[in-house]
């Protein structure tokens, strides 16, 4: 399963990087720091997953997620960000996002998520969508 992190932070991306590298049947392809590098990198490298920051340099992960509407590109998108109130929830799984979680406390269900989607690979079946329990709740 390939992954493209979206975040402006080479901290963050460092730290994904290396919790990915421990998730069994995941390769990150590159990681994008702004809007306009992201949606670039999303058509070249077509990841499977994206993980997404809301703040980005140039817009927001918001303008991705309508990048990738118009693109008719479907990775499963991972929202991983600080700005974890409702409204933000909300408006990124109205958008598209798969999934969205705080980076603050909520880091370590991004590896979780990733070995869920790639445990049916492992077994002889394709990737698969887990629904988010925010999603759910907000269902």
């Amino acid at each position: 399963m390939k992954v493209l992190i979206v975040d402006d932070s080479e901290v963050l991306v460092q730290r994904l990087t290396a919790r990915l590298a421990e998730v069994t049947g995941t390769e990150t392809v590159g990681h994008a720091g702004n809007v306009a590098d992201a949606v670039r990198e999303i058509r070249r490298a077509k990841p499977n997953v994206v993980i997404l920051d809301i703040c980005l340099p140039g817009g927001s992960g918001l303008d991705v997620l309508e990048g990738l509407k118009k693109d008719r590109l479907q990775p499963i998108v991972i929202v991983l960000s600080n700005h974890s109130d409702r409204q933000y929830r909300r408006k990124c799984l109205q958008s598209g996002a798969h999934y969205f979680f705080d980076k603050s406390d909520e880091f370590h269900k991004v590896a979780e998520v990733l070995r869920s989607l790639t445990a049916p690979a492992r077994t002889g079946g394709g990737p698969r969508r887990l629904e988010s329990a925010f999603f759910l709740e907000l269902g």
